[in-house]
């Protein structure tokens, strides 16, 4: 039976968390991966310098699985071949691949099997655009024979990856947009008309039924489920995604220094989930093939965390009415519970301000399971009895668990002023 949208969704939604995966070819030498194309490296030169060296003698999916689950992912997403078109699959549509070349192995069979031995859904990131191929920098107009067999290609290997690995859970699309060699800025429509994408998605659908999308084939009546904001956060109304990384580069870049904390992540992770997104964040693993030391060990800390908060993550979404101006918590929340991440921890005690539609019930810490008092006030509800200092470095979490106020409640509610002028005339007189 045909699930529904929703219900294809649903894993994703309730996942909230998962990991991408930079890394191939282009790995090697640093700078990241788009050098090929920022450099105006000619393909000859390329596998001369890079594709030779590229001997990844340590390269374990096992260990990739590993780091996503112990930091608390649901998923994760592995690229296929980026933009230089180096394909890291048996693939029959061209020899430019790790194993006809020379690493001489199948990775992508190595990451599906390990990513679905360690319980996790399995994402492909494919890339369409190719920059081996003139074709693409010239456009349909101009070229249509050659632009014809960029997209014959296409069409074929994303056949390949749907049809030689099992079930596949995302594909993650990247690089439909026009060439600034094309000389006209074409309607999302025509690209996606031009890489047939309507006709490219049909068939995934077909072949992998339960498959999600992204919005990257380009526009979203091409089949895409989520978008995938990059880099920064712009909540969407439709699911979204936003994908990270840990520094500025996605690939192995040892020249980027510029390392995000755990705290920084994690923060990024809970207001993606507050404003009803996921996070997708990047490893990139050294040309060997093994993960960077201090990715490994941002992601171990992650979990930590994750191991202790993590129902104030998973199944999670908005909760718009205790998001609040400066507050210095963020809230999640799923069915009647509320979670307030206290990012800036406020001490023994903190207020939230006039909840209109809903009355706290109970309160606790999830760090420690401890009990929290809640006095109810007409502008606030105070909740008292946390520990002096943050039981967490990072972010502890209140739990709180609410029902709906009834209509005497409702009418109960007051704003902060007063609205007394005597009162205000005496106030202000002791001022004096």
């Amino acid at each position: 039976m045909k699930q529904s949208d929703a219900q294809r969704m649903k894993w994703w939604l309730d996942a909230r968390f998962g990991m991408f995966i930079h890394w191939g070819l282009y790995s090697v030498g640093g700078l990241d991966c788009w050098k090929m194309y920022d450099m105006g490296i000619p393909l000859p030169e390329y596998i001369e310098r890079f594709e030779r060296r590229f001997k990844p003698t340590k390269f374990d999916a096992t260990a990739f699985a590993r780091v996503a689950r112990n930091a608390g992912c649901k998923y994760v997403v592995m690229g296929t071949r980026h933009h230089e078109g180096y394909c890291l699959w048996n693939t029959n549509t061209t020899r430019y691949s790790s194993v006809r070349m020379t690493p001489k192995r199948d990775f992508i069979a190595e990451y599906v099997k390990a990513v679905r031995a360690a319980g996790l859904k399995v994402g492909l990131y494919y890339s369409m655009l190719d920059w081996r191929y003139k074709a693409y920098a010239d456009g349909p107009r101009k070229d249509p024979e050659g632009w014809r067999k960029l997209v014959a290609l296409v069409h074929e290997q994303v056949r390949e990856l749907m049809t030689r690995y099992g079930k596949i859970d995302i594909l993650w699309y990247d690089g439909a947009w026009p060439s600034p060699w094309w000389g006209y800025a074409p309607s999302l429509d025509e690209v996606t008309e031009a890489w047939q994408s309507k006709k490219l998605n049909a068939m995934v659908h077909k072949l992998q039924p339960h498959i999600l999308i992204n919005d990257r084939s380009t526009c979203p009546s091409a089949g895409g489920d989520f978008g995938t904001p990059e880099q920064t956060m712009v909540p969407q109304q439709r699911p979204w995604e936003l994908c990270d990384n840990m520094g500025y580069l996605w690939g192995h870049a040892p020249q980027d220094r510029h390392h995000k904390t755990p705290r920084e992540l994690v923060t990024q992770l809970i207001t993606c989930v507050a404003n009803g997104g996921n996070m997708l964040l990047n490893i990139g693993p050294k040309p060997d093939g093994s993960v960077q030391t201090w990715q490994a060990r941002v992601m171990e800390t992650i979990g930590d965390w994750m191991k202790v908060h993590g129902e104030a993550i998973y199944g999670c979404g908005r909760r718009s009415d205790l998001n609040l101006a400066l507050a210095p918590w963020i809230a999640t929340g799923k069915g009647n519970a509320a979670y307030i991440h206290l990012l800036n921890y406020p001490g023994e005690t903190f207020a939230i301000a006039n909840i209109h539609d809903h009355h706290f019930t109970s309160a606790r810490l999830l760090d420690t399971g401890l009990r929290l008092k809640i006095t109810h006030e007409p502008t606030r509800d105070i909740i008292t009895g946390l520990p002096k200092k943050a039981p967490d470095p990072i972010a502890p979490v209140v739990k709180i668990t609410l029902r709906p106020k009834t209509p005497a409640e409702k009418r109960r509610r007051a704003w902060i002023a007063l609205d007394d002028p005597e009162h205000d005339i005496a106030y202000d007189s002791a001022m004096e």
